[in-house]
């Protein structure tokens, strides 16, 4: 624009380019609290953050205390470590310089300061160097925390919100000369101090933002395995593998999806059974005679979520028939026992009133319809036949193994041995025995047993008991004794259903409370 040449005009056209320069350079109330609202928001979410990567590092000392997780917990908690001193470092440096830069903008003594002035910023990040500090701060600490662990940087690099790229200039063109000069001078030169804040808080929300992903990273790995199913198995079962006609069958079909480096362990009724290359194990064996069957399968694995050992159980039951059509099942145990009845079902395509049976090893009773009672002989042991008649004609043999009743468990009342209550104990009166996990009702009577404790002498003594409930000496041994004093039961003799005596091999420990 040319100057005229009259004197006063020239001096008119002067102050409105003075005017126009200062309006410029005037920033507008509503363009600093925008700044303002943004940078609230911005501490509000580095608030969140930082409780949030907080609880992620306290979650790793209650792993360590697990012995589930504690071996993994060791490896990636130090490398946790590592981030949360590379994103302190960091985070301290910038509330530094927020606090700096308030000072260059005059900060008064009730914390007010020039949000406006444009001056602040330039001192303090370009005339006295601070920028370029706090630009390699940021570099160093995008660097150090990506080389924590290669697989993190792999997992999280492209993710991470902190970028040091110097931004377009409003023509879209990059600056050109010193990186890091560029960079002080597109976030700081010229900036109101109200914006240099907020961009403060923005780099500081990218730091806490990184330090999260990664520690989330990090505890992530003591939770996590990489299992690759490369074997693949169909699994098919039936609800019988023995039915009637008319009757319904069910079948239950799957696909079951293995790692040929992680194989289970296989038994069946005790036996290892080995496990082929699909992860599958395969067991032939010949069934025997008719009747009614059951096996144990047992798989041992790792657990690969928690490292843990766990063993997965089924009872298979399975009936053999007899070519003329008898069938005989044992309704609890596929054994028979001596001293107690042993249920039986027997079948033989006539109508029951035509049927009855015979056994070798004791006696069996029809109860009604096709219903009988097994009961052994007091000397029969091993292999026995039911041999079933149809109108008084041998129709089919059916061969089951006769034992005697497995040793009951000995309690006092119900209670297990260890820490009891004193009254409690006391309240029981006596000793019992009875089998565990049995298909039996079996009573087994308590004969004796000795009773030993510390008497109010301070001596050890043992004081044997006739009969279940204690009495005489004994009882008044145990109704003497304080909490804090320890019971033995020991030399505990019972009467089997057959009538017979036997001394269990278990005894009997409690400690008063």
């Amino acid at each position: 624009m040319a100057l005229p040449k009259d004197p006063r005009q020239k001096m008119i056209n002067i102050m409105y380019l003075v005017l126009t320069a200062l309006l410029a350079l005037n920033v507008s109330a509503e363009i600093l609290n925008a700044f303002k609202v943004v940078d609230n928001s911005l501490k509000e979410s580095n608030g969140v953050l930082s409780n949030s990567t907080s609880g992620i590092y306290a979650n790793f000392e209650e792993l360590l205390k697990d012995p589930k997780s504690a071996q993994k917990a060791a490896i990636w908690k130090p490398k946790a470590d590592q981030i949360k001193v590379l994103a302190d470092e960091a985070s301290v440096l910038i509330d530094k310089y927020k606090q700096e830069l308030k000072v260059e903008a005059e900060l008064a003594a009730d914390g007010s300061f020039r949000e406006d002035n444009i001056d602040a910023a330039t001192r303090l990040f370009d005339t006295k160097g601070a920028g370029k500090i706090l630009y390699n701060k940021l570099a160093e600490f995008k660097t150090k925390l990506l080389a924590v662990d290669p697989e993190m940087a792999a997992q999280i690099g492209a993710r991470l919100p902190l970028n040091l790229d110097i931004p377009k200039s409003g023509s879209g063109n990059i600056m050109t000369g010193n990186k890091v000069q560029d960079w002080i001078t597109s976030y700081f030169h010229m900036t109101p101090t109200v914006a240099a804040l907020t961009m403060l808080s923005k780099f500081q929300n990218d730091v806490k933002n990184s330090e999260n992903l990664a520690a989330t990273f990090c505890i992530s790995q003591v939770g996590s395995v990489k299992l690759i199913m490369d074997k693949f198995e169909p699994l098919v079962g039936t609800s019988s593998t023995y039915l009637m006609p008319g009757e319904e069958m069910t079948v239950i079909a799957g696909l079951g999806a293995f790692n040929s480096n992680v194989k289970p362990t296989v038994t069946i009724d005790g036996r290892s059974i080995a496990v082929n290359a699909n992860g599958v194990a395969e067991s032939k064996f010949n069934v025997g005679g008719s009747g009614s069957r059951s096996m144990n399968v047992s798989v041992s694995f790792i657990d690969p979520n928690t490292g843990e050992s766990k063993t997965i159980s089924k009872k298979v039951d399975y009936t053999i028939g007899s070519p003329s059509g008898v069938a005989v099942s044992a309704d609890k145990m596929n054994v028979l026992y001596v001293g107690v009845d042993n249920p039986l079902t027997i079948t033989a395509g006539a109508g029951s009133e035509k049927v009855s049976a015979q056994f070798s090893g004791g006696s069996i009773s029809k109860v009604s319809g096709n219903k009988y009672i097994a009961k052994p002989s007091q000397g029969a042991s091993g292999d026995h036949t039911v041999t079933v008649l149809v109108e008084g004609k041998a129709a089919g043999k059916i061969t089951y193994r006769v034992k005697q009743l497995p040793s009951p468990m000995p309690f006092v009342g119900n209670l297990k041995p260890g820490f009891v209550s004193s009254s409690s104990f006391k309240a029981m009166g006596g000793v019992i025995a009875k089998l565990e996990d049995s298909e039996f009702d079996a009573p087994f009577e308590v004969i004796s047993y000795k009773v030993g404790a510390e008497s109010q002498a301070g001596d050890f003594i043992q004081i044997e008991n006739k009969g279940p409930r204690w009495t005489g000496q004994a009882a008044s041994l145990i109704n003497g004794l304080k909490p804090g004093k320890s019971i033995i039961i020991t030399d505990i003799i019972v009467r089997d259903p057959a009538g017979r005596s036997r001394t269990l091999s278990a005894s009997l420990g409690y400690n008063l409370k």
